[in-house]
């Protein structure tokens, strides 16, 4: 006996440090060309939005469906991705109107950037978007953050990584039904005191707040597989400026996008 444990026991024990030493070392989830070489995901958005302004409150729907296909590739500054829209519906109700324009004229058009290996999007080229669907739904920025932040290292479950820009994302525990899948809950909280309303080239003064919450599921080979985003956007612009009658507005958006299988080794349009 040595100090009360066994050389025998002190064998074991080294042996199994070894063994824990040579086994590779967990990776953090990243973006690869391959993962998103022919690729397609289907897309569904809505949205309910309420506007107080004068006394008077606006309540209206909105809301897109859609499926996306990519083309990408690698590069020494990240992956090269080319995204359209292969088919795509949009909408808006509001006091008793609807409207669905046809986006024939966005359908195939190509959103093009740059996708960093931890999902920051640079775009380099946008589509056109007609005018009556800009009415219904922002598209022209509707890749921008279609993909979701990964953590720039491996997370245990459990384990959580944060960073000064307000975004958090924690480690849950994996799903093994077929295969196992790393899921993460991704919260995302942003603050801004100015904006430029749409058509308009000079900012406005505002105090905003934006809330992201959701869940990710990643393969460790295919890469992403699902995301699901639930989005609180609250908005009050005093009146100063331009501004002549104070508005208060709130927009809840859940969003989802999900991998469709097939698409891999086939490259349409």
């Amino acid at each position: 006996m040595t100090g009360g444990v066994s050389l025998t026991t002190l064998g074991w024990l080294a042996a199994c440090t070894l063994a824990a030493g040579s086994l590779p070392a967990q990776q953090p989830p990243r973006y690869t060309a391959s993962q998103l070489q022919c690729s397609a995901f289907s897309e569904s958005s809505r949205s309910e939005i309420r506007t107080e302004s004068g006394g008077r409150v606006r309540q209206a729907e909105a809301g897109r469906a859609g499926i996306w296909r990519f083309r990408s590739r690698d590069t020494t500054a990240g992956v090269a991705v080319e995204g359209w829209y292969d088919s795509l519906a949009v909408w808006q109700r509001s006091q008793g109107l609807a409207l669905a324009p046809d986006t024939d004229g966005l359908i195939g058009g190509r959103y093009r950037g740059l996708l960093g290996p931890g999902g920051h999007y640079r775009p380099a080229d946008r589509p056109f978007v007609p005018d009556e669907v800009s009415e219904v739904v922002d598209a022209a920025v509707a890749m921008d953050d279609l993909f979701p932040p990964l953590p720039p290292r491996a997370l245990m479950p459990g384990q959580r990584w944060s960073n000064s820009t307000g975004t958090e994302i924690t480690r849950l525990p994996d799903s093994v039904a077929a295969r196992r899948l790393q899921r993460y809950a991704l919260r995302i909280r942003q603050a801004s005191r100015e904006t430029t309303p749409r058509g308009d080239t000079v900012p406005i003064a505002v105090r905003q707040t934006s809330v992201e919450e959701g869940e990710v599921t990643w393969d460790p080979a295919a890469g992403l597989l699902r995301r699901t985003r639930w989005i609180t956007i609250e908005t009050d612009i005093p009146i100063g400026g331009r501004v002549r009658q104070a508005v208060r507005s709130r927009v809840s958006q859940r969003t989802t996008l999900t991998r469709l299988a097939g698409g891999v080794g086939r490259c349409p349009g």
